[in-house]
């Protein structure tokens, strides 16, 4: 989910100089026309099908992956009793099956890079004492969660950490890097996609023997958890 929101945001204000980043959208991101200091690739991928991580591994090859983000979601699009069963199939797709086969298809590159770590971006909706009304998606985010307990459990032996970081209320409507745009605009009442990025940051800077298992990143406002 790199061409906009939360992804696009992290594709710009996550990696450092000398990184390599690979970014998977649908549609072309803006960031790809950029030429700065961080290698850049797009990867075009509809996560909502299966050849999706085939077309990953064929463009990213053998190259060792230090950090796997899984960001992409899908909301649903109307009441629960009105949505078709392909709609409900596509949003379980893009947000929880997706996430389990770039696991497991990536998997080589992650045991190549020597203390990789796998984060999931899941949602306070997926938390037990969220009230999310969004059947589908919050059923995704709860799935999303348990996948990371037991990918942890898979991946401890090659050193792999692997984290679910839940955030609540988040700006994704306004760029990396207006922050006080995004506070403003919502009054306070959605997280700056800043401050999601920091706090992955933080996670990807820690030393080998740390496992940041799951975290739960409210906006300090939302009431719902």
């Amino acid at each position: 989910g790199a061409s906009r929101g939360l992804g696009a945001a992290l594709v710009e204000g996550l990696p450092r100089k000398g990184d390599t980043v690979f970014g998977l959208s649908r549609s072309e991101p803006a960031w790809l026309r950029r030429k700065p200091a961080v290698k850049r690739h797009w990867i075009e991928a509809d996560l909502a099908e299966l050849g999706a991580v085939q077309n990953a591994r064929h463009e990213i090859g053998k190259t060792p992956i230090d950090a796997l983000i899984h960001v992409a979601g899908i909301w649903d699009p109307g009441a629960f009793d009105t949505l078709y069963d392909d709609e409900i199939a596509e949003i379980l797709d893009v947000d929880l099956r997706s996430f389990l086969a770039f696991a497991r298809g990536l998997a080589p590159n992650l045991r190549r890079a020597g203390h990789a770590k796998i984060i999931a971006i899941g949602s306070t909706c997926g938390l037990e004492n969220g009230d999310g009304s969004a059947v589908a998606y919050t059923a995704a985010k709860f799935g999303l969660r348990g996948a990371c307990h037991a990918l942890r459990q898979h991946f401890r032996k090659d050193g792999i950490a692997v984290t679910c970081l839940s955030p609540g209320s988040i700006a994704s409507d306004i760029a990396y890097g207006e922050s006080a745009a995004a506070l403003k605009k919502h009054r306070n009442k959605r997280m700056p996609v800043e401050d999601i990025v920091a706090l992955i940051r933080c996670i990807l800077d820690l030393s080998p023997a740390a496992c940041v298992k799951e975290i739960a990143m409210p906006a300090l406002k939302d009431e719902d958890v």
